[in-house]
């Protein structure tokens, strides 16, 4: 058995060496590998400009939020939320959801939490960008950015049909900015897409069977663990036999840590023997108080 003391950076290290995988991106396969190859390089700071967009020279977006949709339509509803403030077609943004090592931190998922406190981080980020491409075209060309707009993601000077510039031309290599907590967002009397019905991107996918759900994915590297808990509430873990769960084809580790247990297998199936065969002895918690 190995008894290892985890911390969030070695479990994130390890999680991006294919030692163990526990996060997804919910929403193409393709984005999930896109993701894979920029583990190394992108940040995922929350102050971070560069962790919430990416731009490239052809003008194609991409999108990292730390959330996942749970078929409530939020992957849309974000799309349209950054597609909003980056003042650019809806359909020019990928959203990459839920991937642990390329997505900031948005705590969990959960009930309006993804709008209410997801999207509203997302709007500030995309407002700070649109705001620092702005700036970058007013002083290449020497004017003031009050004398600029932006649609569909091109920036022109007002009356001066000769001074237009994408944003893939504009950014570089990056960012290198932090969001903007004070960045003027767009008043809601401006909004064209935020707040229209639009058809949720997710849904043809699944009515044809191409949507990935969580158990079709296959990274490279991945692993599968099995949490193995007590019957009993407040136990505590006293001994562990993982000696039979280490014969059965697949096994690669046990798991400690403190009371926490688990086994990690090459496959899903593995994965299920090997806890069920692991031993463990675990002691009762305190008894619940008497009756009054």
């Amino acid at each position: 058995m190995t008894t290892e003391t985890l911390n969030r950076r070695k479990f994130l290290q390890a999680s991006s060496a294919g030692l163990l995988v526990v996060g997804f991106s919910f929403s193409e396969l393709a984005q999930a590998k896109s993701a894979t190859s920029l583990r190394d390089a992108k940040s995922v700071a929350k102050d971070q400009l560069d962790s919430w967009l990416q731009i490239d020279k052809n003008n194609r977006i991409t999108v990292f939020v730390g959330k996942v949709d749970l078929g409530t339509g939020t992957q849309t509803a974000l799309t349209q939320i950054a597609a909003e403030e980056l003042s650019v077609p809806f359909n020019s943004i990928q959203m990459v959801m839920g991937d642990t090592a390329t997505t900031p931190d948005q705590w969990l998922t959960g009930a309006a939490l993804t709008i209410q406190q997801g999207g509203s981080e997302l709007r500030l980020a995309a407002a700070s960008a649109r705001i620092a491409l702005l700036r970058r075209a007013a002083d290449q060309w020497q004017v003031p950015v009050e004398s600029l707009e932006v649609k569909d993601g091109v920036i022109r000077q007002v009356g001066n049909a000769a001074r237009e510039a994408t944003y893939g031309s504009l950014i570089g290599e990056g960012f290198k900015l932090q969001v903007d907590t004070k960045a003027k967002v767009k008043p809601h009397t401006e909004y064209s897409l935020v707040g229209k019905s639009i058809p949720r991107v997710d849904i043809p996918a699944k009515v044809t069977g191409e949507h990935p759900y969580v158990h079709d994915f296959r990274l490279p590297g991945m692993l599968h663990a099995r949490v193995i808990r007590s019957d009993l509430i407040g136990a505590t873990l006293q001994s562990v036999d993982d000696s039979r769960a280490r014969k059965i084809k697949g096994y690669v580790r046990t798991v400690r840590k403190g009371n926490f247990l688990a086994v990690v297998c090459s496959s899903e199936w593995a994965a299920v023997k090997a806890a069920d065969a692991v031993k463990a002895q675990w002691s009762a918690g305190p008894d619940l108080p008497p009756k009054a």
